[in-house]
């Protein structure tokens, strides 16, 4: 016997259609794993392996359900994670009262949130019976324009949206960072909802400021959110058509500042890197380490055009010497490494190394980014500031 959506209290609508209509959101906004299942406790639930249940089964499944109170705020943040929770146990000292997102089995707080449900595009097909094909049943991404749903704001996230677009560089009345990384966060959306493959980070690693912004000059205020640079030090070479090692260019590059690349008289042709987002961006260090906003705050800003890595099975080591044979990235790696050389057109000779065995982490984790001193096989130490050029 299956425990099934349809099984469950307000069972009026579909729990999953080619059509969807508002109520099917409004029941996984406001049901979904919030319960846990009576024929779990009874060992009867069909639908625990794989594990696609409509409740939870244990308590690191269970989501709290997201509120917009009647003062505009959420009743927990969609971007900012509780760095007290228990993912194991899924407990947290402060209980459901708890102001923050919490790391449950498979980000349900995050993804089923009012601020993201259904809001974003998904990068996957479905199947014959209108399934996702990653994420089956229950995806939380659209399938296509007629599934998509308006997000639902903080008042502090439209405020500092206003503030933004009104020219202001600063917002006060900021929780824990909370504002300004959501108006970050909304103005990546937009990208990604007009481009979904920025989603992709083998698109990513291929394209990210290549291309020139088409904004007029001085236009453009979203910085690293835009992923089209703006002046010669935002640029980016291809890495499709360009081949240049990690260390940066002794022309460009002098102690810890990037110059203007345009000194350096090889231009293009040069097998160094002319400024910093070239090097974060480079398929040799790319997501080789950590990324700083994440493992302070939960949260990163930067989304997915951070240069780092947000979980433990993202981190692909530092690419080996030339010399050495090529180690494809094992388990989820693969998307950071053999993934990437196979699928984003990158120049061959570039190399990485893995180790064999699978690296922990439970689950994809949210955006974030800051800087680190990442350690070059091919050249000196070199220091990475948070800021990314732009």
């Amino acid at each position: 016997m299956a425990c099934s959506v349809r099984g469950s209290k307000a069972a009026a609508c579909p729990a999953h259609s080619l059509d969807p209509q508002p109520c099917s959101w409004d029941r996984y906004l406001k049901e979904f794993r919030t319960e846990q299942c009576p024929l779990f406790v009874q060992h009867k639930c069909t639908q625990h392996r794989p594990y696609t249940c409509f409740h939870w089964h244990f308590v690191n499944q269970r989501r709290r359900r997201s509120i917009r109170r009647r003062d505009g705020t959420f009743n927990y943040s969609p971007d900012v994670y509780c760095t007290k929770y228990d993912e194991a146990t899924g407990l947290c000292p402060e209980g459901d009262e708890c102001p923050f997102l919490h790391r449950t089995t498979g980000d349900t707080e995050r993804r089923y949130h009012l601020r993201y449900y259904k809001t974003g595009i998904c990068i996957h097909e479905t199947d014959s019976k209108g399934n996702c094909t990653k994420n089956g049943l229950h995806c939380a991404f659209a399938h296509g324009p007629h599934d998509l749903r308006s997000p639902v704001y903080d008042i502090r996230e439209l405020q500092a949206m206003e503030a933004l677009q009104n020219g202001q560089t600063t917002v006060e009345g900021s929780i824990e960072g909370q504002t300004a990384g959501a108006a970050s966060h909304a103005m990546i959306e937009k990208i990604l909802s007009e481009e979904p493959r920025w989603q992709e980070t083998a698109y990513v690693l291929g394209n990210y400021k290549t291309e020139p912004c088409k904004k007029p000059p001085r236009l453009c205020r979203q910085g690293y959110a835009c992923p089209y640079y703006h002046n010669s030090k935002d640029r980016r070479r291809s890495p499709r058509k360009h081949k240049y090692r990690s260390s940066p260019c002794p022309n460009v590059k002098h102690g810890d500042e990037w110059g203007d690349p345009g000194k350096c008289e090889s231009g293009d042709a040069c097998q160094y890197c002319h400024s910093r987002t070239e090097q974060q961006f480079h398929p040799e260090i790319y997501k080789s380490t950590k990324c700083n906003d994440m493992q302070q705050s939960g949260s990163c800003p930067r989304g997915p055009f951070c240069a780092f890595a947000h979980v433990e099975r993202m981190l692909c080591p530092l690419a080996s010497p030339p010399s050495l044979p090529l180690t494809l990235c094992s388990g989820s790696v693969r998307g950071v490494a053999s993934h990437l050389l196979a699928h984003s057109g990158l120049c061959p000779h570039w190399k990485f190394w893995a180790p064999l065995h699978k690296p922990p982490g439970n689950g994809l984790k949210p955006w974030s980014f800051q800087g680190r001193e990442i350690e070059s096989r091919t050249g000196p130490l070199v220091r990475h500031s948070q800021s990314q050029a732009g």
